[in-house]
């Protein structure tokens, strides 16, 4: 019998295993030569600025994209094709920022969707779809009612359905995009205690963030891209955050944000004890001045999202005074506040900020 070669054998080892992937859209090259690998029981995380190619790479990995050139081997297999129903069934599951739910249906009905199969003529267990999503977000660690409907729940509950589905899927390769974008500081821990565990049961987590302190705590190895290339990958400890920004943007940077001294002008918008019943909003005051930056902080269900809809008059409020440069404005509708210049940016901006049927002129 002839011995294997350490090549070989690390091959082998490997979940995934990425080579030369290379993507072009309309002349335009997303990824050009790109190579990345995953091995059992370790968190690689995926890093550039947006347009690096990070998005490109993760659909050619699930299928939803075909690579116009190199090899992707998955288990030591060469996988010549792939396509969502093969991503599935190799172990491939992805978590992505914008999850990907049925807003009619409940918690429980979403996660079986995933994991049930057979054809459309079988009896439909309900109590054990309950219970078998129940299961699943306690391993998570989070108390989420199996019966409510996605379209009632926070981007962030959405996403813990996601995590839940993949975890049920017995996958072992978990794609995390941008998982923690939506959550609070209390849920990002749970989450890395959830990935501690996947990781302890060797299953291998391609981890995309922007949040390098994160990329920094959870991170086994770091491959960085840049304009569709593979900048490097290195070990986490071999590399501070400076080095990861100076791969990322291929230049020196003093300071990422650097802050500047401008000069506060006037109050432009001021808000006295509003309130709005409906949605929990009581007696909020603040004001913010011309040039200034003021932050809303709060855990997911604070109450910061409603505040912003109020002011927007999405959701009126039913109390309070809302004042614009000194003068008192009514707010009933979207329409009123634009017309006084204010703008809104959603949470869920797929959802709530563009129409899409509708092109972008």
């Amino acid at each position: 019998m002839v011995a294997s070669s350490p090549l070989t054998q690390l091959v082998a080892a490997l979940l995934l295993d990425a080579r030369n992937i290379s993507k072009s859209f309309a002349g335009l090259r997303a990824l050009d030569r790109v190579s990345f690998d995953l091995r059992p029981g370790e968190v690689h995380a995926l890093v550039g600025e947006n347009g690096a190619g990070k998005s490109t790479l993760i659909k050619v990995m699930t299928g939803a994209e075909r690579a116009d050139a190199g090899t992707l081997v998955v288990d030591g297999v060469p996988v010549a094709q792939i396509d969502p129903h093969t991503t599935r069934q190799l172990g491939i599951a992805a978590i992505y920022q914008q999850p990907a739910l049925f807003p009619d249906l409940t918690v429980a009905e979403n996660i079986a969707l995933s994991l049930e199969r057979g054809g459309p003529w079988r009896r439909i267990d309900r109590q054990g779809r309950t219970r078998r999503a129940s299961e699943l977000l306690q391993r998570i660690g989070v108390t989420l009612d199996p019966d409510r409907l996605v379209g009632d729940l926070t981007m962030p509950e959405q996403q813990v359905v996601e995590i839940a589905k993949a975890i049920g899927a017995e996958a072992r390769i978990v794609i995390m995009d941008e998982p923690t974008a939506s959550l609070s500081d209390r849920e990002v821990t749970r989450l890395f205690a959830v990935i501690g565990r996947l990781r302890g049961e060797g299953v291998g987590i391609i981890y995309i963030s922007h949040r390098l302190e994160e990329i920094a705590s959870i991170a086994d190895r770091i491959t960085v891209l840049r304009d569709g290339h593979t900048v490097a990958t290195r070990d986490r400890g071999d590399v501070t955050r400076a080095d990861l920004i100076r791969m990322m943007v291929g230049r020196e940077l003093d300071a990422v944000f650097p802050k500047r001294d401008i000069p506060l002008g006037d109050i432009a918008l001021e808000i006295k004890d509003l309130s709005n019943a409906r949605t929990g909003v009581r007696r909020v005051s603040l004001s913010v001045r011309r040039g200034e930056i003021l932050g809303i902080a709060g855990l997911v269900g604070s109450g910061r999202t409603q505040l912003a809809e109020t002011i927007f008059g999405l959701t009126p409020a039913d109390a309070g005074a809302i004042t614009i440069d000194g003068t008192p404005a009514q707010i009933r509708s979207p329409a009123d506040a634009i017309r006084m210049g204010i703008g809104y940016v959603p949470e869920d901006r797929r959802q709530h900020g563009v129409v899409r049927s509708r092109t972008g002129d």
